[in-house]
């Protein structure tokens, strides 16, 4: 009999960089522990452009009141894109957007109103997918909020 030992989750806190949009903002992410301070990402990161679904990172676990992330060990090969919707959409289009996405295999969360992530597991055409939202943003019911 094998005994599959059950994996803690966890808050972690990412602090964006000074010096980036929205530096010294914090996000508060789950993960999965791996002990040794390493931690298997489980949510959708809206502010790190770096981190993505599974990824696994190193946390500095001596201060503050959760693990704090200080690099990325490995990468799952997952990649976010972020949206947020304009205040002119409708809810059937949101609907329709997240719904078409959900089709292709891609997960998304909400990070408040209008706004969502949207995991593109690494087996899913990512191009594709930006060149979707980048269509339905030119409608200007949109912003892909992605650098460059």
């Amino acid at each position: 009999m094998s005994w599959k030992r059950k994996r803690k989750i966890r808050k972690i806190l990412y602090i964006v960089p000074e010096g980036e949009d929205d530096g010294g903002d914090r996000e508060i992410l789950w993960a999965h522990s791996l002990g040794g301070g390493l931690y298997e990402l489980q949510n959708i990161p809206f502010y790190s452009f770096d981190l993505n679904v599974e990824d696994v990172v190193r946390c500095d676990e001596s201060f503050f009141q959760m693990p704090v992330i200080k690099d990325i060990v490995s990468q799952s090969g997952n990649r976010t894109l972020r949206v947020i919707f304009s205040d002119q959409a409708t809810d059937d289009f949101c609907v329709d957007t997240i719904l078409t996405l959900k089709e292709k295999n891609i997960s998304s969360e909400k990070a408040s109103f209008k706004r969502y992530m949207f995991n593109i597991p690494p087996d899913v055409d990512y191009n594709w997918v930006k060149d979707f939202l980048k269509q339905r943003e030119k409608q200007d019911l949109l912003w892909l909020y992605e650098p460059g």
